[in-house]
């Protein structure tokens, strides 16, 4: 994360001490009001627990400094990225609260209980005061207010669809904290701004102006809509694309936008990674397709990297494609370490995401191999809701066999014949790694295999919550949906991911 300079950072301290002191003093109570008889030691150590909060205040201000560079600030997350950053701000802050009790040699003085009261309390406490932050930062200093009405400026032939875009995608949903909008309460075409006949509807509160829009529009229309005396938000366009919100960065004082990292990559046990995060791949993938058509995209995680790493063949396959992206934490962490600080954990069900919001603008066709004929029937009905304007080119459902040479000659046919520009292969790694590999140069489109992807986004099995994603423990959600077929692998993969990390160079 870039650093980024907030001159209330202060302010949002001490709602963060305040809550840390709520839960100190919750914990201390609940210890020695409502389980003291539980107890047989009666002794309660007044001047170790002084000690023990003035440490507390102190460690946790060191802690908030150190990473405030590393993260958004509060008023700019929605609650699961706020409960993500508490859940590890808390994790660090009660390992130096162990160390310290250590250091002077009185664990046996404190209660566990207080430690353990304190570290739950704590999270609580501390994500209601960076709540309670980020209310009163926005309506003090933000860019809105919650609950607000629009315009929209835009060309007849995006207006219905960036409508769509701006109340589902394009604005701050309601776990972020800062504006809401209702709905669109008009929307006006540039010729009506250039005939200076614009009809502001009474409650607007903001004018969005399309990025197309914008381009049409002469000094003079800016200056009329400037006068209206209503703020005017102007979309970004960069290459012919829709500026997506997470592509632009704060690099030399001013807005900027990551474009060379497709081409770097870092071995991982092997393992070749692009270096790149989600939405820049994505806007790069769907701007290079016609350069890309016959190649395959991969995204590895812990799983398939020990097992490539273990089979020389299966790790050709994922260093052949175009790009293989890191679908993993542990394994994002480890590029972000080497020097690519912007790496991210790319994984397939929000790859997929990112390339169906963004192609409802540019249009391209997709279709979709794998997984079975109910899957899919749920998977187009989601896509039709959530997408309106993808173009999903067709879908098919192989049979749970190996095809012969002919019906394999009939679904490429198939899938050329639809004249689709990214398949999506959702067979399940190994599997689909290899029927990629097969397929390169036979398939006019690119491939991409997303394994679980499917499912996630035909709601026929449910995602880890954002929370438990953000603080990588995904794969511990998905065990428990599945314990029966990931346990054995999860014990196997993780523990000889840790020790070929440990004990192997790359």
């Amino acid at each position: 994360m870039r650093e980024r300079k907030n001159p209330h950072e202060i302010v949002m301290l001490i709602w963060s001490l305040v809550g840390e002191t709520a839960a100190y003093v919750i914990a201390l109570l609940f210890r020695y009001l409502i389980l003291e008889p539980l107890y047989p030691n009666k002794t309660r150590e007044y001047a170790f627990y002084r000690m023990f909060f003035i440490f507390l205040l102190l460690a946790y201000s060191v802690i908030f400094f150190l990473r405030r560079n590393r993260i958004k600030h509060a008023w700019e997350m929605d609650f699961w990225e706020k409960s993500s950053e508490v859940i590890k701000s808390q994790t660090i802050l009660l390992f130096l609260e162990l160390i310290f009790v250590f250091f002077i040699s009185w664990g046996r003085r404190i209660s566990r209980t207080v430690v353990a009261i304190l570290f739950v309390m704590g999270i609580v406490f501390d994500i209601f005061a960076r709540r309670q932050y980020s209310r009163w930062y926005v309506k003090k200093y933000g860019p809105g207010v919650k609950h607000r009405d629009i315009m929209m400026v835009a060309l007849k032939a995006e207006s219905e669809r960036l409508k769509f875009c701006i109340e589902r995608y394009g604005y701050l949903n309601e776990w972020k904290d800062i504006w809401v909008i209702d709905h669109v309460t008009g929307m006006a075409d540039v010729a009506d701004v250039k005939k200076a006949c614009l009809k502001i509807p009474e409650n607007c509160k903001m004018i969005y102006v399309s990025a197309a829009a914008a381009e049409q529009l002469t000094d003079k229309e800016n200056e009329y809509l400037r006068s209206t005396g209503v703020p005017v938000c102007i979309g970004l366009k960069a290459f012919g694309r829709s500026l997506p919100e997470r592509a632009v960065i704060n690099e030399g004082g001013s807005a900027a936008l990551f474009m060379s990292n497709m081409h770097n990559r870092l071995p991982v046990l092997g393992v070749e990674y692009t270096t790149a995060g989600r939405t820049e791949a994505a806007s790069y993938v769907l701007d290079h397709v016609k350069e890309l058509k016959g190649g395959y995209i991969c995204f590895s995680n812990v799983h398939t990297t020990v097992m490539a790493c273990d089979n020389r063949d299966y790790r050709d396959i994922l260093n052949s494609s175009v790009f293989t992206f890191p679908d993993g934490n542990p394994i994002a962490s480890k590029i972000a370490a080497s020097g690519y600080p912007e790496a991210e954990r790319v994984a397939g069900p929000d790859f997929m995401e990112e390339v169906f919001r963004l192609s409802m603008e540019s249009g391209e066709k997709h279709f979709f191999y794998g997984s079975t004929e109910k899957t899919l029937g749920c998977l187009k009905e989601q896509l039709k809701e959530r997408f309106p304007w993808m173009n999903i080119a067709g879908m098919y459902s192989p049979p749970f066999r190996e095809l012969t040479e002919e019906e394999d000659e009939a679904v490429v046919k198939m899938i050329n014949d639809s004249g689709a520009d990214l398949v999506w292969i959702g067979l399940g790694a190994p599997k689909q790694e290899k029927w990629m590999a097969a397929h390169k140069g036979r398939i006019n489109a690119v491939m991409l295999g997303v394994g679980a992807g499917f499912d996630f986004h035909a709601g026929t099995v449910d995602r880890a919550p954002k929370l438990i994603q953000g603080i990588g423990l995904e794969w511990l959600y998905r065990l428990f949906q599945n314990p029966r077929r990931l346990f054995k692998r999860y014990l196997v993969t993780n523990t000889k991911f840790m020790l070929y990390s440990r004990f192997k160079r790359k």
